[in-house]
């Protein structure tokens, strides 16, 4: 189909009712981010706005953070992201090789053994086993349900769900299990704040980047180009200073709100089902995540956490975030996500012909 024209495109987003359920979405986010906050949870601000937007969501309240609105805090993520290569050091930049290439052998391992497991245990079909067992791209992975005939909103759903579950599940590995220190926006600010010559150089580079990874079709353009120019920039040392720690604590809002609000027009029995089938697969996912970081940290010298953080099959926003907040190098982190990301989206066009005819076969036999 045509792309929407711009003016018709911002026309609908900035209608009186969009508007509306996005200031709605934020004031929920706001509401459950301090729930959280006050009630001690970890990483509060995510993690509150995420749940308290998906149960209103579920209950047809009428809230949305849509993408394009967390797109330019992907944006402020990505600068974020980018501030860590400041400190890289050549002799971990020399273990990245290694660790990238686990990182997409780790796509068909994980997604083979979810596989496995739900044809197995439940009563998905072929096709939609295979797209729900894969260890992300979330909206590649719906869009191309959708394309060839499968069921589009299972897959969705559970790979929403998906992303929320490891969400969850990081920060209390780190906090609760680990007993790690929980983050506070102290804990973002650099010793010295980015000055406005560096600032307008830096922001002017990431939108160059930005345009340049859409050109090429490359996901997540306005993360990964602020990320890469901050990188460029902070690397041989041409910029220097931090942007602001509050600002991490509102990107954790906006991001926590925004996947809460994309579980819509889903009733709670199907939501429950497809709920448990996907606890079961993140928790299988999450075991061969677990392995991987084992066998980068013993034979690569990588820190387990951030290991365990790299491979793990959540957003990558979301586990950069978390590995910002506990200061588990978020340049691996993110850099590893993109190469699974990456994998999983040229694996797409080799199974899409025989995905397909999978497909055909599944219809035809119910």
């Amino acid at each position: 189909t045509a792309p929407e024209p711009w003016r018709a495109l911002w026309r609908r987003r900035l209608a009186p009712d969009a508007i509306r359920r996005l200031i709605l979405g934020l004031v929920a986010g706001t509401a459950g981010g301090a729930a959280a906050y006050y009630a001690g949870v970890p990483l509060a601000w995510l993690l509150g706005p995420m749940f308290l937007c998906m149960a209103l969501r579920l209950s047809g309240a009428p809230i949305e953070v849509p993408l394009w609105f967390r797109t330019a805090f992907m944006g402020l993520i990505g600068l974020f992201l980018g501030e860590s290569f400041g400190q890289a050091e050549g002799e971990d930049l020399a273990r990245w090789p290694a660790t990238l290439a686990l990182a997409v052998i780790y796509v068909p391992v994980a997604g083979g053994v979810c596989y496995a497991v739900f044809r197995r245990f439940s009563d998905m079909t072929r096709g939609s086993s295979l797209l729900c067992a894969l260890p992300g791209g979330l909206t590649a992975v719906a869009i191309f349900a959708q394309e060839a005939g499968g069921d589009e909103r299972r897959v969705a759903l559970f790979h929403a769900l998906r992303v929320a579950f490891v969400v969850l599940i990081a920060p209390l590995i780190a906090f609760v299990w680990l007993g790690l220190p929980e983050p506070t926006p102290e804990m973002f600010e650099k010793a010295a704040r980015l000055g406005w010559t560096d600032a307008a150089l830096l922001v002017a580079a990431a939108l160059l980047c930005a345009q340049a990874i859409e050109r090429l079709g490359w996901p997540v353009p306005y993360l990964l180009g602020p990320l890469a120019a901050s990188a460029l920039l902070r690397f041989p040392g041409l910029i220097e200073g931090g942007l602001p720690g509050w600002l991490v604590e509102v990107a954790l809002l906006v991001c926590g709100a925004s996947i809460g609000t994309r579980f819509h027009g889903v009733g709670w029995r199907f939501f429950f089902d497809v709920a448990v089938w996907t606890a079961i697969g993140t928790a299988v996912l999450m075991a061969v995540s677990g392995l991987f970081a084992l066998a980068a940290s013993l034979l690569l010298g990588v820190d387990i956490l951030a290991a365990l953080l790299a491979y793990a099959p959540g957003g990558v926003a979301e586990m950069s975030l978390i590995a910002l907040a506990i200061d588990a190098d978020p340049a691996f982190v993110a850099t590893h996500h993109m190469a699974r990301i990456f994998a999983i989206l040229f694996a797409l066009p080799l199974i899409a012909v025989p995905l397909r005819r999978l497909m055909a076969k599944d219809r035809a036999a119910r």
